[in-house]
């Protein structure tokens, strides 16, 4: 076993965390994950964390938490990772992912020619990211001048990558985002959207239990939350395979809102349809259809929809029309952003890595527009 990772379990063991039938492994271009060690069965305990070992804002060590009052808890937990303050958690730290790692996978770290090419839906989200972590660093280096960005970003990411929420007295008042809570080992598990295992805390433990058997060796997940490839990427470093994210879909926005007029923006706006026009696997969601009738249709028509005295289906060829347009464009766009990439790649800008989750993620969307303009046409 990784020297690293003894060290990790003989501290957590020594802080009252139960592992059974689990434990850490490195896993080939991976990292870290949890692997079964023996046969598991469905619905058993695999993995207990007392409240008391996890890494929160309410024992982060006051003198941290006074000088950075007004701050996000996002921010402190960084913080506190930066300087390393002597509660144990240099003996966590080592098995985090690495510096390289971490600018690889995600985004924010990489050459603004491949943030440029970023699908409209991922970039609309590193754009919000790059905000709060801008706000959060006037804080931090208001407090703490000779703190290096890079190592605050650093921090910073780890901290976005690796929470988990927990509410208790203490935080049940506060915004979800600040209910962050740093777990070790527990954070170590990878993500997948089905047959994942099950997290639940009370006032003593977080305690992970499987949901299906697993033989060993076999690699066990959680689930991060029902998301897209957009943020899965954007927040986390990585995507999954469409055939494999059932909550994946691409943003529509970029290709239906600038044709609308100001007097159509405001007729949505006020009945709760601007924006957010997605696409998925199966089909454009309702929004969609709702602009893109405002968009084609006189407006007592499009109102009389909407008021349901209409069937919507009288209407369905000039709408499938008008959506068909959009994925033809769209689809035109993702084979452009896939050959930029490959002049990218001939001039070396980023890494391969960078360059292969980008990739993959415009395959994957070109998949979803694809799949539009085939249930259309047929």
């Amino acid at each position: 076993m990784d020297k690293d990772i003894e060290q990790l379990l003989e501290w957590s063991t020594s802080i009252g965390i139960e592992l059974n039938g689990i434990q850490p492994k490195a896993l080939h271009g991976r990292g870290i994950g949890i692997v079964a060690t023996r046969h598991l069965e469905a619905d058993q305990v695999i993995l207990k964390v007392p409240i008391s070992a996890l890494r929160t804002l309410s024992n982060t060590p006051k003198d941290i938490t006074k000088k950075l009052s007004g701050a996000t808890v996002h921010s402190i937990l960084a913080v506190s990772l930066c300087l390393s303050d002597g509660t144990g958690i240099d003996k966590w730290t080592p098995v985090f992912p690495s510096r390289r790692d971490i600018a690889s996978s995600l985004p924010i770290c990489w050459p603004a020619k491949l943030r440029s090419l970023l699908p409209p839906g991922a970039k609309a989200l590193l754009t919000a990211q790059q905000d709060k972590f801008n706000k959060d660093w006037a804080l931090v280096t208001a407090a703490y001048p000779k703190l290096n960005k890079d190592d605050y970003l650093y921090s910073w990411l780890l901290i976005n990558t690796r929470t988990f929420y927990h509410t208790d007295r203490s935080t049940e008042k506060l915004p979800r985002d600040d209910r962050m809570a740093l777990q070790p080992v527990a954070d170590l598990f990878n993500h997948t959207p089905e047959g994942y295992c099950v997290a639940a805390f009370d006032d003593k433990f977080f305690t992970f239990t499987t949901t299906r058997t697993h033989q060993p060796g076999e690699e066990v997940f959680i689930r991060y939350g029902p998301h897209a490839n957009d943020k899965l990427l954007v927040e986390y470093g990585f995507t999954l395979p469409s055939s494999v994210n059932p909550w994946d879909e691409t943003c529509l926005d970029s290709y239906i809102c600038p044709s609308l007029s100001s007097d159509q923006r405001h007729r949505l706006e006020a009945v709760g349809f601007w924006g957010k026009y997605m696409l998925d696997a199966q089909t454009a969601c309702y929004r969609t259809y709702v602009a893109l009738r405002m968009l084609c249709l006189p407006l007592n028509r499009w109102q009389d929809i909407l008021d349901g005295t209409r069937d919507e289906d009288e209407d369905s060829l000039i709408i499938d029309a008008a959506l068909l347009k959009v994925l033809t464009k769209y689809d035109a766009d993702v084979t452009s952003a896939l050959e930029q990439l490959e002049q990218l790649q001939a001039s070396s800008v980023g890494d391969e890595e960078m360059r292969g989750i980008l990739t993959d993620r415009w395959l994957q969307i070109k998949h979803l527009v694809t799949a539009g303009i085939s249930r259309i046409e047929s």
